[in-house]
């Protein structure tokens, strides 16, 4: 991320001359979207492939069609090298750094041009994908249309549909953890066992970053992400524990034991934040009682277990 905004500002003139000054007032830089680097996770490891000083120029498609490609030229002609790394030219790299326009790049995390306006429409968009298009920072966006989608995005979900995906996901993991686990370590099916156990952490993880109000990214970086949260910080801890401990009989009561901490602790958040009112330590009831609470007919007429993610 440093070394992208130190590349901008250092050609930003060089950019923007030859004619193009009046695009600049209409420009949004930055470095947000897919890639390690726009989370702030890249480290030495990174380096290793699409990596290298280089940002994202996001402009109206008005303006696009008008001199996006005088202004595409400019941007192709930005010094190949600096701080002694070069701009990297691979397939991945042109497409998700450069020229892009306002409503293409949110149209593709999102699936519509335009921002959310009713509950189904943010139902419809995966975590995954809102965590992309709001990550990383801007550097700079004088228009400011591209900064006032994004706010609206980090705004997060409306409630109905934080209920929703809290429902789903919290018995899912009643499903997968308290129920499906337990009965496969006691069939000595561990395979299936490992499968289950998968599903239970997802779901888990899904409702730690839905209390927290942020979006979960892809899953490589999901528990990486739960290190700058503040709430449910000891199920995450528990998260951890319970996949370092191989899948067998002798580890099958102590795997039970962090399950059902798990499941306990999401419990008493819920209640405490007034999602369930149900009682007892297993999640289905609960996430019942979630659902339940959920004011737009559509949404609730939905499976419990429904969702996009």
């Amino acid at each position: 991320m440093e070394l992208s905004h130190s590349f901008y500002e250092f050609c930003k003139e060089q950019l923007f001359a030859g004619g193009l000054e009046l695009i600049r007032g209409y420009a949004a830089l930055g470095l947000v979207g897919e890639g390690s680097e726009c989370y702030g996770y890249d480290d030495e490891l990174s380096q290793d492939h699409d990596f290298g000083p280089d940002f994202c120029i996001w402009i109206p498609e008005r303006v696009y069609q008008e001199c996006g490609g005088r202004l595409e030229e400019a941007y192709e002609a930005l010094p190949g090298i600096y701080r002694g790394y070069p701009r990297s030219k691979s397939r991945q790299t042109v497409i998700r750094r450069g020229i892009m326009t306002i409503e293409g790049f949110y149209k593709k995390y999102t699936g519509i041009r335009h921002i959310p306006v009713d509950v189904k429409e943010w139902f419809q968009i995966p975590q995954g994908f809102l965590a992309v298009a709001t990550n990383g920072a801007v550097f700079e966006d004088p228009y400011g249309e591209f900064t006032r989608r994004r706010n609206h995005l980090l705004a997060y979900y409306p409630e109905d549909v934080i209920r929703k995906k809290l429902a789903a996901k919290t018995v899912a993991m009643a499903q997968s953890g308290q129920y499906n686990y337990v009965r496969c370590c006691r069939r000595g099916e561990w395979e299936s066992a490992y499968l289950a156990g998968s599903e239970f952490v997802k779901a888990a993880l899904s409702v730690i970053y839905l209390l927290n109000k942020k979006y979960m990214p892809f899953y490589k970086w999901a528990f990486r992400g739960t290190d700058s949260l503040t709430e449910l910080r000891n199920v995450a801890v528990d998260l951890k524990a319970f996949i370092h401990l191989e899948d067998t009989s002798k580890n099958a009561i102590q795997k039970r034991i962090l399950i059902e901490n798990i499941c306990n602790e999401v419990i008493r958040e819920l209640k405490q934040r007034g999602y369930s009112t149900s009682n007892g330590d297993f999640l289905e009831p609960h996430g019942n009682s979630i659902m339940s609470g959920i004011q737009d007919r559509w949404l609730r007429s939905l499976h419990v277990m429904a969702d996009y993610d």
